[in-house]
């Protein structure tokens, strides 16, 4: 697996690895939307810049240029609609062209980025969308861009922006999948009948889930990374590249919680989210605060030996000797928060399963998530429930079960969040 610098040098070059060498090039200068317009002298007079237009039907504004250099523009209706008032052609026809000019128009070098030119267009009082804008080059008139090119020149550029970051997302997810990929495979072999499901709510997510075997069983962890899509694509890669690098298939099993508090203080170095102080004084030393929340386990004794840390999730436990789902918590705080102490210790708990149980632990997509006849959240009572109604269904089984559940209540809803859940059972 990468590095997480090299996972993020990955994804910051995905965009320009990706360009569609079929489309056209854009505009980026305003020369190259400037039109070689014939100019006018300053000393042409209105009369013969009237014959001139006449000549010329196509010409919507013209520069008025003196030795030269363009020192006003004249947009064609607003010329002829003022010289055609009456005794405009008596009192004006004789007079300089700049009667009717405007002296003061945008005047850009032909290597001004198009960015530029469209910060000046838009600003109040502007007869850029107008009149449109004169190019020099080296201080001598060198062509006219017209507000409608502008326009297009803009809409070409937010194009191909919104190309570069769709191809950059589909990069980051492929990313992603690659890092989980590995686990989906681990899990095959140690658990074959687990049901693992992944649903991120854009196409990168936050949630991500972590297996590998070990030398006497497994170590599994699902994990609820702060935001969605892109932010929480970024924490889902650092938090994987840290559990690559901690646990290596075959090891001897870990120590869940050592686990996470190693976490806790990677994610805080990496991100600079320091805190010091009482918990009423914190203070922050870096701008973010972005953390998870997670479940991390061994398991062991061909399924039954249980040991476990948590960050604010949760596992439900169903099996014969108890007719309520058993929730084994952890410790009710964030891994990498600012809020969170750089040495909190996390605690491993051990639970002895009994044979033929169910276990299941989910983030909280499907819990949050409005929906339902009164539209509201789902939450964990009614998700419990439907975990406790449907004991004797299989991982495989309970999985379907759950998401047509979860489709059915989501109902024409927008997703709120990413859903990601594990179910097993130590069953073949």
């Amino acid at each position: 697996m990468a590095s997480i610098e090299q996972l993020y040098s990955a994804l910051a070059t995905a965009s320009s690895d990706q360009q569609d060498a079929t489309q056209p090039a854009l505009v980026v200068h305003a020369g190259q939307i400037a039109v070689d317009t014939p100019a006018v002298a300053s000393e042409m007079s209105n009369a013969d810049l009237q014959n001139w237009f006449l000549d010329a039907p196509d010409v919507e504004a013209v520069a008025v240029v003196k030795n030269g250099a363009p020192v006003a523009l004249i947009n064609r209706n607003v010329f002829m609609e003022q010289y055609g008032r009456p005794f405009s052609r008596e009192v004006f026809g004789k007079r300089s062209c700049l009667s009717f000019a405007n002296q003061e128009p945008l005047i850009v070098g032909a290597d001004t980025p198009i960015e530029v030119v469209v910060r000046n267009a838009v600003e109040p009082e502007s007869r850029v969308m107008k009149d449109g804008f004169i190019c020099t080059r080296d201080g001598q008139y060198f062509g006219i861009g017209s507000g409608m090119a502008l326009i297009r020149a803009m809409s070409d550029i937010e194009a191909a922006k919104t190309r570069q970051l769709l191809s950059s997302i589909e990069y980051a997810s492929a990313i992603q999948q690659s890092n989980l990929r590995h686990s989906q495979t681990e899990l095959a072999a140690c658990l074959p009948s687990a049901r693992l499901e992944w649903l991120p709510r854009d196409v990168v997510g936050g949630d991500c889930y972590f297996f590998r075997a070990t030398r006497n069983g497994m170590f599994g962890a699902l994990i609820d990374c702060t935001g969605h899509g892109v932010p929480g694509a970024f924490m889902t890669l650092i938090t994987l590249s840290f559990l690559e690098n901690r646990v290596a298939t075959g090891c001897e099993e870990p120590d869940p919680a050592q686990v996470l508090s190693e976490l806790n203080r990677y994610i805080k170095k990496v991100l600079g989210q320091h805190a010091t102080g009482g918990e009423a004084h914190i203070v922050r030393e870096g701008k973010s605060d972005d953390g998870l929340d997670a479940f991390m386990f061994v398991l062991t004794g061909n399924g039954l030996d249980l040991q476990y840390a948590s960050a604010r999730l949760e596992l439900a436990v169903l099996d014969a000797q108890q007719p309520d789902v058993l929730l084994l918590e952890g410790d009710r705080m964030g891994v990498g928060y600012s809020d969170t102490p750089d040495d909190f210790a996390f605690t491993t708990r051990r639970h002895t399963l009994q044979t033929g149980y169910r276990a299941f632990v989910t983030t909280d997509g499907i819990i949050d998530q409005v929906g339902g006849p009164k539209q509201i959240a789902h939450g964990r009572k009614r998700l419990y429930k439907l975990f406790a109604d449907h004991r004797e269904e299989r991982p495989q089984q309970f999985g379907d079960t759950l998401l047509a559940s979860f489709a059915e209540w989501q109902g024409q809803q927008h997703r709120r969040d990413d859903v990601c859940f594990f179910a097993f059972t130590n069953e073949a």
